[in-house]
């Protein structure tokens, strides 16, 4: 009983929770503290304090403070400083992008701090739900939770954190488009900034950015710079690293904007290599598609596609399917525990009511109004219930279609290199045109008739290889034109062989593109007997790459993991081949890589399920590619693969000839 009491003088000592950042030195005097502490009320204030404190400069140690504390906090069965712990972490969560994380704290520490009457924890738990709504774009979800905030920081007395609700309307009515109530909300944020010397109570870095956001909405360019170049100052004095990235973002943007291209790419590359360091993924995906764009301006199309490519990874993280599931997930699990309360509710009721009965009609009457004010509210949660589902099943739709534009980017640089070589051919045999026409013109002058007959015979040779090669690159052109466009759903004739090739060696030099050190033996056997068949190409192309990219990136990973055992005698090799069998065609795509496991089998065709690391695969390309072999051409799509040896993609498609 002593140690609880203890523990509880030293929260309310710490009632108000820190919204910014302690130095260096003092999260180093803390973590000596630490390792001479005796009591677990002592590491249990130290531990918040460090989870704090790490926040915005350093997530997994803060994290680590945070699971430590609450872990402390359930063995001394402390449920408002467990509470606190929770809405902290889910604070921290948040900022590297992980939303389902995020708000399942916040939602527990909402719970306990509702069931203890713990008035501080239930108003920041209330501002956090209001930043997740924020990210999620539901800004009007967002301005609520932020009012109700405000309000319980009013109650308990907590001046900085109305000022910090203040911001952040404001900052809802700057990302609406409102750029007067921005300005007017986040001044008054400013004012008060100026008034406390509190560097821990009001975060500098972040009001300088608002009210450079504001001034940038109102078209005053000057001021917005001078906002966001002061909040790196501030941020460098907090070691506040997410606020740093922040300002260091906008300032690029701004810069974009004003077309000033190198140093709106210089601060670009500042917001990336700082959120790195916090895995703050918002900023690394908004900076790297701001640089990819400028050095597409640049025409630098290498770098233009790494950092599109980090960016990808870094939506997947941020909006891939996983994390809408979770989200999904988790707001059906609070709307079912809010409809279980609302039943213990309805059930304490009714037996009140039939209590009252014996009274008389009157308190009938009663009752009955508030079970039918109860079923409105039921009847509008159900179309809230509704809507969610709709627009997540909207946002799924979205994925598949972005999964489908993915393999655009894996031709990309394929095509790049396949197309150099017939303009190559192009430009060589014309110069060589060029030189012949003059011995030619020489020839014809000196009455050398043979001679002139003879050159010219090379000139028409060199002017028919000019124009296969012309034709060549015209046929990878159209191909990649052809990819991109939506599928039109009507099959035509297709040379299935010409097709699995071009994939083939287009696969093979986008991922070169990417990795200068990749190898791979490709081979391919084609059925010539085959001909054309009745198939939709853009689909079936993007089944084939599908498989055929799948396949380098096993024999990649196996190889890399020869390298680093020293094994010389491992060959990288990726097969394709056509064969027909009777009236139908069977399209075999293998590899000798590491295979596939028996317990993944049974899985690899379902929606979302992937292998590969987070942020590499969005789990689609194969369930998309069983759908358009099936469903979209009456064919099949099967797998054989031995653990260790190799894997073999099989599809068989009917012949329907044009």
């Amino acid at each position: 009983m002593k140690k609880n009491g203890v523990c509880i003088i030293v929260f309310i000592c710490m009632a108000s929770l820190s919204i910014g950042q302690l130095a260096n030195e003092e999260i180093i005097q803390l973590k000596r503290n630490l390792k001479s502490a005796q009591h677990d009320s002592t590491r249990l204030s130290l531990y918040f304090w460090l989870a704090d404190g790490y926040r915005f400069s350093n997530i997994d140690s803060s994290l680590f403070y945070s699971d430590q504390a609450i872990a402390l906090a359930d063995k001394l069965k402390l449920l408002f400083i467990k509470s606190r712990m929770l809405s902290l972490k889910g604070a921290t969560v948040l900022e590297s992008g992980k939303l389902p994380e995020s708000l399942q704290y916040q939602f527990e520490a909402l719970k306990i701090g509702e069931k203890i009457n713990d008035k501080s924890t239930i108003a920041y738990a209330l501002n956090r739900i209001g930043n997740i709504y924020m990210e999620l774009t539901d800004y009007k979800k967002a301005n609520e939770y932020y009012i109700l905030s405000r309000e319980h920081f009013q109650l308990i007395n907590v001046t900085e954190m109305v000022h910090n609700e203040i911001s952040n309307i404001g900052n809802v009515f700057e990302l609406m488009g409102s750029p007067d109530s921005a300005l007017f909300y986040q001044q008054i944020a400013f004012d008060a900034s100026l008034i406390t010397n509190d560097r821990n109570n009001y975060t500098r870095p972040e009001i300088m950015f608002r009210m450079g956001n504001a001034y940038k909405l109102k078209g005053n360019n000057e001021k917005a710079l001078m906002f966001y170049k002061k909040g790196i100052v501030e941020a460098n004095i907090d070691n506040d690293l997410r606020n740093l990235s922040m300002n260091n973002l906008f300032i690029a943007k701004l810069y974009f904007e004003m077309n000033i291209t190198d140093s709106s790419l210089q601060y670009a590359l500042s917001a990336i290599q700082t959120g790195k360091k916090i895995s703050f993924r918002k900023v690394i995906y908004d900076a790297s598609i701001l640089a990819s764009q400028i050095f597409k301006i640049e025409n630098d199309f290498e770098r233009a596609f790494t950092y599109l490519s980090l960016a990808n990874i870094e939506r997947d993280s941020l909006t891939g399917n996983k994390r809408f599931q979770e989200l999904q997930r988790i707001i059906l699990d609070e709307q079912e525990r809010q409809k279980v309360e609302n039943a213990q509710k309805i059930t304490e009721k009714n037996r009140i009511k039939q209590l009252v009965l014996l009274a008389g009609l009157a308190v009938f009457l009663f009752i009955g109004l508030l079970l039918y004010r109860n079923n409105r509210q039921k009847q509008k949660a159900n179309t809230i219930l509704e809507k969610t589902l709709t627009d997540l099943k909207s946002t799924q739709s979205q994925l598949i279609q972005s999964e489908k534009m993915a393999s655009l980017g894996e031709l990309t640089a394929g095509i790049a290199h396949e197309i150099q070589n017939p303009l190559n051919f192009v430009n060589n045999f014309s110069e060589i045109n060029i030189e012949l026409i003059d011995e030619l013109k020489q020839e014809l002058r000196e009455g050398k008739t043979d001679d002139a007959v003879s050159i010219a015979d090379s000139i028409r040779d060199n002017e028919q290889k000019i124009s296969f090669h012309g034709k060549r690159a015209d046929s990878i052109v159209k191909g990649m034109l052809q990819h991109s466009r939506n599928s039109s759903g009507v099959k035509e004739p297709t040379d299935i062989n010409a097709l699995a090739d071009e994939y083939l060696r287009l696969a093979y030099h986008g991922l070169r593109a990417k990795d200068k050190s990749f190898n791979a033996t490709m081979k391919s056997d084609f059925d010539k007997s085959i001909g054309a068949i009745n198939i939709i190409p853009q689909d079936i192309g993007r089944v084939i790459l599908n498989l055929i990219t799948n396949a380098f990136y096993a024999v990649n990973e196996k190889s890399s993991f020869a390298k680093a055992s020293s094994d010389k005698d491992y060959e990288p090799t990726v097969s394709v081949s056509t064969k027909r069998v009777g009236n139908r065609v069977e399209i075999k795509v293998s590899d000798n890589g590491n295979g596939i496991p028996p317990k993944v089998l049974e899985k690899i065709f379902q929606p979302f399920f992937t292998t590969k690391p987070t942020g590499q695969g969005t789990g689609l390309g194969l369930s998309m590619s069983y759908d358009i072999v099936t469903k979209g051409h009456d064919g099949e799509l099967a797998v054989e693969s031995k653990e260790g040896e190799y894997a073999e993609f099989k599809i068989v498609l009917p012949v329907i000839k044009g």
